[in-house]
């Protein structure tokens, strides 16, 4: 329900197409029971057996919503198909059984490999990710997934295509009345449950595929193409106190001097703003302006400035997890989590473009679009808000590199609309190409030199020697496989590999670290290390048996990762306060003291006293009151929490999605372009 949607599809109104089949029955041909049958028996068997595999066994509203919808899908296909002579209706419905069947193992398989269902706005970015790894997509599929061609097995072995007689055909008009009785009932309990705008633009496909199942899914997914939601931002009635235009304050932070305590509160000059919203005529533009003006503006605090002026390194780690860090395997990895920040709370929310999109969360704190890649689809538009900017506008020497190609992600484009003017990817620099994913040893020996005499600098690294396989050989999985059998002879071969992987990249942070030290610039240089996500197609058992920390198979915490923090000769701390990928960039901001607007950014400084909320693309989140799963409407409360907080929240995730889609869509920060700076500060 991320999206309020007021303008629904003639579409979604199936019922009116049943009275005009009804009337034309006679006229054209009887309606085929037999055609009929085993549509709806395959199709709902599959629905069923995927629903299973995917959600486990629950008898809710949902469930019987899936029956109405599949006995609709079987009529209408069944009507349509009478009009063609008998030969063509069971070549068509053998095509279509068949059909929903590889649809249904597509999608299992998207699921699992990549962690996310497949639609079509995000579908050639997700196929270009598996068209590289065709084989280990194909060999990783579970066993259990082949159910489902059972039903569709069993009609090509019994169904002998024999035609029902014409006494057995009068039974047309009633199924096309029942049909039209259950939609109206089905498309009832859409509304009922408040789950309208994720019909009409399902845009959360965890949810739209289990509350609808994966048939009612595609067919919406497939007429809301090119389609721009309407979305409804709910506005709560208590706001921040607005100063007044006619008395404006200074735009820079407010400290007074010769006080002992700084002053706690941010103060920000609206008053160009506000004008600006009052000449605005784009309704979805004033909307913005009317949501964001309206949130609270996140108060200064002890960590305020603690890293002023000093160098920043922002590492996003691929697949970074727990498994990783190994006190004999990855001294440096240990270390800088022992000696560092280590944010033992931190969670990494997956979108459909899993990489991708977790690394647009770090740099903008903005929540992606959850049926397009969003870092490809909105990489024309202007990111005045993005951390790259913020610290180009601090003076800081600003530069990226990735040691792999823009081969799904359009990196180059994106920075350079961001305020990154420096970026190198692996056909940049003079890498020793291998087999599988590249050296982050050598990214940081190519690179280091291009920055580190800087006199402030902001790096930004996206590595890639972690990445899946891990099931099958590569130059990296197996470099190391000697040392780590040594210490640790059982492991499985998968996370041998896993661990071999982040040996290289650990050997690249001693090396930078080195190099920091030899430049002088160690005490001075804050890095910044999280993850893009889990090990993908690594099972939670797997990730549950590796991970001392935490208990990986409760709640959300698949989803848990380290984050750390490192300088040298910083104070080490264990920080427990829940938070999430949206909060990296404002906590760095403030660290770092630059002038930016906690408006303008989903996420909460992590030191703040404000509430943290960890929002997942299906409706999930977590704050420090409680767990909400989506799916089940169900809230593991953590404290004593009422019903009212719970609804809040909900609207919140709503706004949080909502607010992000309408900013792409209309390029909101290339309107506002002229405000985004000064609004921040005046120096």
């Amino acid at each position: 329900m991320l999206y309020n949607i007021t303008r629904l599809r003639n579409v979604s109104n199936l019922r009116c197409v049943f009275p005009a089949i009804i009337l034309n029955m006679n006229r054209t041909y009887d309606l085929n029971l037999h055609c009929f049958l085993r549509i709806l028996v395959t199709v709902l068997g599959t629905e069923i057996l995927f629903r299973i595999l995917s959600f486990g066994i629950s008898f809710d509203l949902s469930l019987y919503r899936i029956i109405a919808f599949d006995f609709v899908h079987a009529v209408i296909a069944s009507a349509l198909f009478s009009l063609f002579p008998h030969r063509i209706q069971r070549l068509l419905t053998v095509i279509l059984c068949w059909g929903i069947t590889l649809l249904v193992l597509l999608q299992l398989q998207f699921k699992n490999y990549l962690g996310n269902y497949m639609s079509l706005k995000a579908s050639i970015d997700g196929a270009g990710r598996v068209m590289q790894f065709v084989q280990p997509f194909i060999f990783s599929y579970r066993p259990e997934y082949f159910l489902t061609v059972i039903p569709s097995v069993l009609f090509a072995l019994f169904w002998n295509g024999k035609h029902f007689t014409k006494e057995e055909l009068h039974l047309s008009p009633l199924l096309l009345s029942l049909a039209l009785v259950l939609e109206t009932c089905a498309w009832g309990s859409v509304g009922e449950a408040d789950l309208t705008s994720v019909y009409a633009h399902p845009s959360i496909i965890d949810t739209a595929v289990q509350q609808f199942g994966l048939l009612r899914f595609s067919m919406m997914d497939v007429l809301s193409l090119g389609d721009t939601a309407e979305v409804e931002i709910i506005m709560h009635e208590e706001k921040p106190e607005e100063t007044p235009a006619e008395t404006p304050v200074p735009a820079e932070t407010v400290i007074p001097e010769e006080t002992a305590e700084p002053e706690k509160h941010r103060v920000f000059d609206d008053t160009a703003w506000i004008r600006a919203e009052e000449s605005e005529e784009d309704e979805n533009v004033k909307m913005i302006d009317r949501y964001l003006k309206s949130r609270k503006i996140t108060d200064l605090n002890a960590y305020t400035g603690m890293f002023k002026d000093k160098n920043v390194i922002y590492i996003m780690i691929e697949a970074f997890d727990y498994m990783a860090i190994d006190p004999v395997l990855t001294p440096t990895l240990y270390m800088m989590k022992e000696e560092g920040w280590d944010f033992g709370n931190h969670y990494t929310p997956m979108f459909s473009c899993a990489t991708g999109e977790s690394e647009f969360v770090s740099l903008y704190s903005l929540a992606p679009q959850s049926d397009v890649c969003t870092p490809n689809q909105y990489a024309q538009n202007t990111w005045n808000e993005s951390l790259f900017h913020l610290f180009e506008d601090s003076g800081y020497y600003v530069s990226a590199y990735h040691n792999w190609k823009d081969e799904f992600y359009d990196r180059r484009i994106l920075y350079g609309n961001s305020g990154c003017p420096v970026y190198y990817n692996v056909e940049d620099m003079d890498y020793h190409r291998i087999q599988g994913w590249q050296s982050d040893l050598e990214m940081f020996e190519l690179t280091v030199p291009l920055f580190i005499n800087e006199d402030k600098f902001f790096t930004h690294y996206v590595t890639s020697s972690t990445h899946y396989p891990y099931d099958s050989d590569s130059v990296l999985g197996n470099r190391y496989l000697d040392e780590i059998s040594a210490v640790h002879p059982d492991y499985p071969i998968e996370v041998k590999r896993y661990l071999s992987k982040a040996m290289e990249l650990d050997k690249g942070l001693a090396y930078l670290l080195a190099q920091l030290e030899e430049a002088g610039k160690a005490e001075d240089t804050l890095i910044v290390m999280f993850a893009d996500h889990h090990p993908l197609r690594t099972s939670l058992d797997t990730l549950a048996e590796y991970t001392s920390e935490l208990d990986r198979r409760e709640g959300l915490n698949e989803h848990r990762t380290p984050m750390i923090m490192y300088a040298k000769g910083m104070e080490a701390q264990k920080i427990d306060t829940l938070n999430s990928t949206y909060d990296i960039l404002p906590t760095v901001a403030n660290l770092a003291d630059l002038h930016y607007d906690p408006r303008f950014y989903i996420g909460t400084d992590i030191f703040s006293e404000d509430e943290k909320t960890v929002y997942f693309p299906n409706g999930d989140w977590i704050t420090a009151h409680g767990m909400y799963i989506a799916a089940s409407a169900e809230f593991t409360p953590y404290t004593e929490t009422d019903e009212e907080y719970i609804q809040r929240k909900n609207e919140d995730l709503q706004n949080v999605f909502g607010i992000s889609y309408l900013i792409y869509q209309n390029d909101y920060f290339e309107k506002r372009k002229e405000l985004v700076h000064p609004l921040i500060s005046d120096n």
